[in-house]
């Protein structure tokens, strides 16, 4: 009992650490995106009213009172401070631990395996996998690494490697043109890509995305939130790639707005989240409408309630060329200030948001749900 009681104790004293340096570096990253980003216009006293008039007496009833520049850099696009912004460092050490079972995080977010958890749901195709050093074919049949290049060349199209864990906005993917490449070649990007990817083809996007970038797959992201026993859509935004770029990453001339309720696109646009800019960054106007937008979220709908283990999930979608709903990769801990609620301009739980942070700060009754002391998260 002594060991365990040790144990326990080593554990928290490492949570406790890892989330005083999380919040450090979290801070440090939203000061330096709120300098870039600037007040355009919006005046520092108006800011600190807002801060001192709304935002400090909704958080004092919980006894807290996050930072002022959280609230200035989620409120930057529309200059407004919704004192229902959760600010990254509770959110990220705090609230996802709260809200979704973290023994759970590295299976569900492995690439590898989306095709088993939503079989029923299009994806992209698989040419073959390699988990833990295993190369495998799309139906897990264990293969060698001559096969997979065997299986590269027969596909004339644009091939993506994509680490299947600890990855995240295009992080680590490898552009395999085979028709292009010499077996050694194709060898050379297999044996350089690490122990755990998957090789998919291309999707084919719908004309109307071809529009805002015709190189690479625009990715709609939609946060979804079990609550009171119903799945709900938070808020959804898209991401838009940069020039001649081939996939979508978040600096090299990367775009952000907001899909609003009519699935028109929000006129102001992120700039590889630093920089405001306004009427569409030139790529849309009134008239661009989201194709598909209700089969994304239907999809979503279905699909949430098969991981009772994470309350809050960020979808990646895509719409093809035939206009359905395609899964990219999902979160189990969604950005929430450096990108849904910077982007979106609304709070990461919007109506819902009231109810959660009583239950954080009173109640805990979802942490009855799952015990966590024995992972460092």
């Amino acid at each position: 009992m002594s060991f365990e009681k040790d144990y326990i104790e080593a554990v928290d004293h490492a949570v406790k650490a890892k989330n005083q340096y999380l919040k450090d570096a979290l801070e440090r990253e939203a000061l330096d995106r709120w300098r870039s980003i600037g007040s355009d216009g919006w005046s520092e006293k108006e800011r600190r009213e807002q801060y001192e008039q709304v935002v400090v007496p909704y958080w004092k009833r919980f006894g807290f009172v996050p930072k002022q520049f959280w609230f200035e850099l989620s409120g930057s696009r529309d200059h407004r401070m919704d004192p229902r912004f959760i600010p990254d460092d509770l959110y990220y050490t705090e609230l996802i631990p709260y809200l979704n079972n973290g023994q759970q995080f590295y299976g569900l977010s492995n690439k590898g395996y989306y095709d088993y958890f939503f079989s029923d749901v299009k994806q992209a195709k698989t040419v073959a996998i390699k988990i833990e050093g295993l190369y495998c074919d799309e139906k897990r049949n264990i293969i060698t690494i001559e096969d997979v290049i065997d299986r590269c060349r027969e596909h004339k199209g644009t091939l993506f490697i994509k680490p299947t864990t600890n990855t995240h906005t295009g992080e680590g993917i490898v552009v395999v043109e085979s028709a292009k490449c010499s077996d050694d070649d194709i060898r050379r990007l297999l044996e350089g890509s690490g122990s755990g990817f998957i090789i998919q083809e291309k999707i084919r996007q719908h004309p109307a995305l071809n529009r805002l970038n015709p190189n690479s797959v625009c990715t709609i992201r939609v946060i979804s939130l079990i609550f009171d026993n119903k799945v709900s859509i938070q808020n959804t935004a898209i991401r838009i790639g940069g020039p001649d770029k081939l996939f979508v990453t978040v600096n090299d001339g990367c775009k952000h707005t907001e899909i609003l309720e009519d699935h028109r696109l929000h006129p102001k646009v992120l700039l590889n989240r630093d920089a405001w800019v306004e009427n569409g960054a030139g790529l849309f106007d009134d008239s661009f409408v989201m194709p598909s937008m209700e089969k994304v979220y239907g999809e979503i709908l279905r699909i949430h309630p098969r991981l009772g283990h994470f309350k809050c999930i960020g979808w990646d979608f895509t719409i093809d060329e035939d206009g359905d709903a395609v899964l990219i990769e999902l979160n189990p801990a969604p950005a929430a200030g450096d990108f849904s609620q910077l982007v979106c301009c609304r709070p990461m739980f919007n109506e819902k948001t009231d109810w959660i942070l009583e239950d954080y700060f009173e109640h805990r009754t979802w942490e009855k749900n799952h015990s966590q002391t024995i992972l460092i998260q």
